[in-house]
């Protein structure tokens, strides 16, 4: 008589070994991922603390960028918003309404910073959270108040920590004693953090936005900035017109503390409205182009771990020929265009904005230039931004 065969011991989830875990959680949409960290404090570790599950999850999926375009209601007012993938194939309005006007609308890691007169607030358009902010500085004045006046915002991400930050820029206006004269303004800046592991959830309300006093520079030129490698760029200066004046501020969201960059002394006697800030290939470029030339080049700054920090080399002159517009703009950079990787460095396309309506991909590579205008279907919506998630929250 055979010996009765022992009973199979159940192996629970949590003493399977990490590579199949992490196997299983990759096979899970990222929607979902969201809800299964609230499980136990184990799959919280797994799914959000655990910076090698990070890299195997986007190892493993590709998230593809997106377009974002906006809509302002005039008669509400309100702002709607879209997405649609690089393709052109609508994938669904993100937002019906938001019932304020919009007056910048920021990403970073794929999240959108969404600010009105009045209010702030962080949306995911994957998970479909929205996390509200504390009020500024600015906002809790009131919109109209002379004493100040917003100047600019910034919006970043620290995927070791597991943050997000929002820069605030606003001046300030000194008066005499009694006599309630404006003496002068200041430019001062406020910084708020906001943990990842936040987003749409209930906090405690005890963020608040720390002051970080006067900005050593005036922001000049366009409101755009870049954000790169954890630091933010803008260009900065004392006189609008005088390009010997005019340098390149940086923000490290690490250390929160700025610092300054000089651009190419070849692009010194440009007018700051004429240069732009961009990100490239994960590097710092600037694009220089008067409005009726009818190429672009474009500037890209060594990083300093090469060895030669601040050290710019003009990497490519685009060619504008056909691009009858005045206003040409960069808003970001693909390496894998519909499942295509790109084998050489140099590859990759980028999106242009040709003013208001028109946008299209340039090869890098070959010169090539496609209008995407006519192939996406939305009339009356203006193209924002690109979206690309590059980490998991």
């Amino acid at each position: 008589m055979d010996e009765e065969e022992e009973p199979a011991i159940p192996v629970e989830f949590n003493n399977l070994p990490k590579d199949i875990i992490f196997d299983i959680f990759s096979r899970i949409p990222l929607k979902t991922l969201y809800q299964l960290r609230c499980v136990c404090h184990k799959w919280l570790f797994y799914l959000h603390q655990n910076p090698e599950f990070r890299v195997f999850y986007h190892q493993k999926h590709k998230f593809s960028p997106i377009l974002l375009f906006s809509q302002q209601i005039t008669e509400t007012p309100s702002t709607r918003l879209s997405a649609c993938s690089i393709d052109g194939t609508k994938i669904s309005q993100i937002s019906t309404n938001f019932d304020q006007s919009l007056v910048s609308i920021l990403t970073c890691n794929g999240i959108l910073c969404l600010i009105s007169k009045t209010n702030a607030f962080l949306y995911d358009p994957i998970t479909k959270r929205l996390s509200n902010l504390p009020t500024s500085t600015r906002q809790q004045r009131g919109f109209g108040s002379s004493s100040s006046s917003t100047i600019s915002w910034a919006f970043g991400f620290s995927p070791f920590r597991n943050v997000f930050k929002i820069l605030h820029f606003y001046t300030t206006e000194k008066e005499f004693d009694n006599f309630h004269y404006c003496q002068t303004q200041e430019l001062m800046c406020e910084i708020l953090t906001k943990p990842g592991s936040d987003l749409g959830l209930d906090t405690r309300g005890d963020e608040n936005w720390e002051n970080l006093g006067k900005c050593p520079f005036d922001v000049l030129g366009r409101k755009n900035y870049a954000f790169v490698d954890g630091k933010f760029y803008w260009f900065v200066g004392e006189k609008k017109f005088n390009p010997d004046c005019v340098k390149i501020m940086s923000f490290d969201i690490e250390i929160e503390g700025f610092g300054m960059n000089y651009f190419p002394k070849s692009c010194s006697n440009r007018s700051v409205e004429c240069l732009d800030l961009v990100e490239i290939r994960d590097c710092l470029c600037l694009t220089d182009r008067l409005p009726w030339e009818s190429s672009m080049d474009v500037w890209m700054m060594g990083k300093e771990n090469e060895g030669f920090a601040n050290l710019w080399e003009k990497k490519y002159r685009i060619d504008l020929m056909g691009i009858d517009h005045h206003d040409v703009r960069i808003l970001g950079h693909l390496i894998r265009i519909n499942g295509g990787d790109c084998e050489k460095k140099d590859d990759g396309e980028i999106l242009m904005k040709i003013g208001g309506q028109s946008f299209g991909f340039y090869e890098l590579g070959n010169g090539v230039y496609r209008n995407l205008g006519s192939e996406v279907n939305l009339q009356e919506w203006g193209l924002q931004l690109m979206l690309s998630r590059k980490f998991l929250l």
